[in-house]
């Protein structure tokens, strides 16, 4: 019974968590429709910090800096990756960002890890994006728990003008991904002010409107996943240096605790030793619901 009383603190850790921040409405909003939104999450220096390093790490993709009128990303949608390698400290600290952070380890367990950091840079234009589910690579049905689990992150303003993220509300529970067109007519637009989070159920249809209005949307995207799931970005070439000045849940998060992936002998046995010391963490039999 120790597995079990372990298990029940690690539920009893998220639950103290989500009440503490006072988000309890959030996860009720993430049973009933499947996203959430936190608004007035990251205030304007971590925008500006994050802004100017997606710009940064766009116009490096491109080779010409980033035009501020977006006329260069005109019926464009420009994906940047590797942000937490490229991105330095402000993209760390998002993925640790407490409020986002509880509201993934309650979709996905205390055990998630980190699958990618996106950014996206959206141009006026037919820039739009299809009804979709994120979990992509496992067959229907779908289990009803969630595999992996989205924050957007909005540098700009989220207003359908503004080709902001649509969703079909309640979709997680679904079963399936969209076939055939399935929810371009349910989908609802997600507006929210520059600075907001959404967080979305991995089984969750969404997709984006087409932008408008002149300028750029800007997105930071944080994936995740459940520990047994493979990242969509490695991040085992990290430095000592980014896990030191971290706390503790980033190097969860950036993969140095999954219990599977050694590749000789001696990281084996370290790993399969942190198994077994861990393994309550990691396993829940039939006989510890009993």
């Amino acid at each position: 019974m120790s597995g079990f009383r372990h298990l029940g603190e690690l539920v009893n850790d998220i639950d103290r968590d989500v009440r503490a921040l006072h988000l309890e409405k959030h996860v009720y909003e993430l049973e009933l429709r499947g996203y959430t939104v936190i608004e007035d999450l990251l205030p304007a220096p971590a925008r500006a910090a994050l802004t100017a390093a997606l710009l940064g790490a766009a116009g490096e993709d491109d080779g010409v800096p980033v035009e501020p009128g977006g006329e260069r990303h005109r019926d464009r949608n420009q994906e940047v990756v590797l942000l937490l390698a490229r991105g330095g400290r402000p993209f760390e600290e998002l993925v640790v960002n407490p409020t986002t952070l509880t509201l993934v380890s309650y979709l996905l367990g205390s055990n998630a890890t980190l699958s990618s950091v996106t950014g996206y840079l959206k141009g006026t234009g037919d820039t739009a994006l299809g009804v979709h589910s994120d979990t992509a690579y496992v067959p229907d049905p779908l289990p009803p728990y969630a595999q992996l689990a989205n924050v957007n992150y909005c540098l700009t303003d989220y207003t359908a003008a503004d080709g902001c993220l649509t969703v079909v509300p309640g979709s997680h529970r679904y079963g399936h991904r969209p076939r055939g067109g399935d929810g371009a007519a349910e989908a609802v637009p997600v507006e929210a002010a520059a600075g907001a989070a959404i967080v979305f159920h991995g089984n969750t249809w969404h997709g984006a409107r087409p932008r408008a209005t002149p300028g750029l949307r800007l997105t930071l995207s944080t994936l995740f996943c459940r520990m047994y799931m493979r990242p969509q970005e490695r991040y085992d070439g990290l430095p000592a240096e980014v896990l030191d000045r971290n706390p503790a849940p980033f190097a969860r998060l950036v993969g140095r605790e999954v219990p599977t992936g050694w590749s000789s002998t001696a990281e084996g046995r370290q790993i399969v030793e942190r198994r077994h010391d861990r393994a309550a963490e990691y396993y829940r039999t039939r006989s510890q619901h009993g």
